[in-house]
């Protein structure tokens, strides 16, 4: 007796988080696809999946968690546009075969993402960890002034080390410096750590510090890589401090990355990124004084800071993608770890190869993740069968997240072609307008590719039911992914 109602009971609960569940399903109303794949895992996994929702699927966008800092960036924003406008056309590109393609984007991205074209910048490519670390520590050795440090993980090793030993002799130089780091990606960062940067002057803040009580704001991630020296010098891309990218990893082997230096115009908009997750997480305002350093003409390349996350009213960083597949003419090469794309991307993709322009992906062919390797891999057959050439990264594990087309415009940064990315954590990526740089890149995705194994349709298609089902499984838990 006691036994079937408590039977009961739980079938009582199970029901009110499922009505619960899809009533605020219904409420969002806008995505069929992320209603149904929520709903399925609810149904699918009693109690837990409700749990899993309200954890990791209720959408806060409009939450007041996220209404103050998007109010403040956009007092900011005004005001910094206001005082651009004075110093520079933002809206035109100076090549004219890149304006009349990419013009359009140009204005979308300063309109949605308030984030104007910055020319004149000087753009190097930086093509591993160890090749990136040198020119970080290299440009934080000089600091005279100010060194602004942001990542989604800061993993203790020798890298964290050397950062420690760095801070602490340029603050005994009297530089300034704030430390940012993601309270869910930097779990393991050890508090004696912290307190240690503390101890010698170092501002350290954490985004979003996972606490029990306020569990569902796990789910919003700051993915963000910045660093900024002097507010001239600036560097974004895929790579965290973790020694894994220069020791490699013990089970995926040597970890492959991409990053970019940046000088010019363009450092003042990542500046702007910065300040911004400052303010929410400390409450501290650096826009005090001269918002903007006139850093003149440094080098030739247009730079566009896009950036995304739970508090935009545009979701920019997949409309950049959506574009730079859709206008592509002969080529758009694309190298990213986690290919789980919207329908829209998905599609967009599809159309693109179909219409025959060569589109090439590279993920790598062993994921840090059973979970993701399942669910990218299920998106494989439908690509394929388009016509879209997809190849297995295979000398460890590929982490760049690259976007490239018809040797004019080249994207990098931190968002991967992933739900999460484009709706759940905050990214960064740099638009670089550059029909040179474009083609530097263009030759290490190609080395990348002689690396790779290309996945031919007939082959992929006659894989075993096990596969399909684990595929599809791990497909149906991707909003969690």
């Amino acid at each position: 007796m006691v036994q079937e109602i408590f039977y009961y009971i739980l079938l009582i609960v199970h029901g009110i988080i499922n009505l619960v569940a899809f009533y605020y399903l219904l409420k969002e109303g806008n995505k069929p696809y992320r209603i149904w794949a929520w709903m399925m895992t609810i149904f699918a996994i009693p109690a837990i999946g409700g749990i899993l929702f309200f954890v990791f699927g209720l959408n806060r966008k409009k939450n007041k968690l996220f209404n103050q800092k998007a109010l403040v960036d956009e007092q900011q924003i005004k005001t910094f546009l206001k005082e651009y406008a004075t110093h520079i056309q933002p809206y035109q590109l100076e090549d004219t075969q890149i304006n009349s393609r990419y013009g359009k984007l140009v204005r979308y991205l300063t309109n949605a993402n308030k984030i104007p074209l910055a020319h004149h910048n000087k753009v190097t490519v930086l093509d591993d960890g160890e090749e990136t670390f040198r020119a970080i520590f290299k440009a934080c050795e000089a600091a005279n002034h100010s060194i602004f440090i942001q990542y989604y993980i800061f993993e203790h090793g020798t890298l964290a080390d050397r950062f420690l030993q760095l801070f602490k002799k340029k603050r005994a130089q009297g530089v300034t410096i704030k430390f940012l780091y993601d309270g869910l990606g930097s779990w393991s960062l050890k508090n004696s750590y912290r307190k240690k940067m503390t101890a010698a002057g170092i501002a350290v803040q954490a985004f979003l510090p996972v606490k029990l009580a306020a569990l569902a704001k796990t789910n919003y991630r700051n993915h963000r890589k910045i660093i900024i020296i002097d507010e001239k010098i600036a560097f974004t891309g895929g790579i965290n401090v973790d020694d894994k990218y220069i020791n490699g990893d013990p089970i995926l082997g040597h970890w492959t990355d991409m990053h970019l230096q940046l000088e010019g115009m363009a450092v003042n908009f990542l500046k702007f990124v910065f300040h911004n997750d400052w303010y929410f997480a400390s409450g501290e305002n650096l826009f005090t004084g001269n918002a903007l350093r006139p850093l003149g003409k440094i080098g030739k390349s247009p730079v566009q800071i896009v950036s995304s996350g739970p508090d935009s009213k545009f979701e920019t960083i997949l409309n950049e993608y959506l574009y730079l597949i859709n206008h592509a003419e002969r080529y758009v090469y694309i190298a990213n770890p986690y290919l789980i794309p919207t329908q829209s991307l998905k599609e967009a993709l599809q159309a693109s190869a179909l219409s025959g322009v060569d589109v090439r992906i590279i993920v790598p062919k062993n994921s840090d993740s059973l979970l993701v390797k399942w669910t990218v891999q299920s998106y494989f057959e439908p690509l394929l069968e388009s016509g879209v050439k997809i190849y297995l990264f295979e000398p460890g594990f590929l982490h760049s997240k690259i976007i490239l087309s018809d040797d004019l415009v080249y994207s990098i940064g931190t968002a991967n072609l992933d739900i999460r990315s484009f709706e759940q954590n905050f990214e960064v990526n740099a638009l670089i307008y550059d029909a040179d740089v474009t083609q530097k890149v263009r030759q290490r995705f190609i080395k990348y590719q002689q690396s790779s194994t290309l996945v031919r349709f007939e082959t992929f298609r006659q894989r075993g039911r096990l596969s399909r089902m684990l595929e599809s499984l791990c497909r149906l838990l991707s909003p969690i992914t």
